[in-house]
């Protein structure tokens, strides 16, 4: 009886972890895609949870140090942090799906560009709950190469100084 409780416990815990899955992970979307129109680097930086936060800041100071060992040459984050997977800034963002997934909530976030539908995008933010609150710990970026895994905004942030 006793374990029984503790599993039906157990479940209830796990599914109280997504809690926020609806409302909040959407809400959470539309401000990221707020933040993206404007350009916001302070707006953007304050949707994303302390690690992903130091990820990007660990990053920089290891671009600065480049930059002022090689003055002459561009930085590996010269172009600022890739929040997306274009650097384009779009006319439009409209949140998109949202699906619970294993410990954490996808989001997507499509890209406009009216004058040029083609130039559309779509990205997910992976979406997981900080002390209750929903933020986002990563940007998993479109996928323009045919058979290639996903990349990810902590992913180019790692790699980009291991080349």
């Amino acid at each position: 009886m006793k374990l029984a409780l503790i599993g039906s416990l157990f479940v209830v815990v796990l599914w109280a972890g997504n809690s926020f899955a609806g409302a909040d992970a959407g809400t959470l979307g539309e401000a990221f895609c707020k933040a993206r129109i404007a350009n916001d680097e302070e707006a953007t930086r304050a949707l994303l949870t302390p690690s992903l936060v130091k990820v990007i800041e660990e990053a920089e100071a290891r671009s600065d140090l480049v930059a002022k060992s090689v003055p002459d040459e561009k930085p590996p984050l010269g172009d600022g942090i890739p929040y997306q997977a274009f650097p384009d800034v779009p006319a439009g963002c409209d949140v998109g799906a949202v699906i619970d997934k294993a410990g954490y909530v996808e989001v997507t976030v499509t890209y406009r560009f009216p004058d040029t539908p083609n130039a559309d995008w779509s990205d997910r933010l992976k979406v997981v709950s900080d002390d209750g609150k929903a933020m986002v710990d990563d940007v998993i970026y479109a996928n323009v190469a045919n058979g290639e895994p996903d990349l990810s905004l902590r992913q180019i942030l790692m790699d980009t100084f291991d080349q």
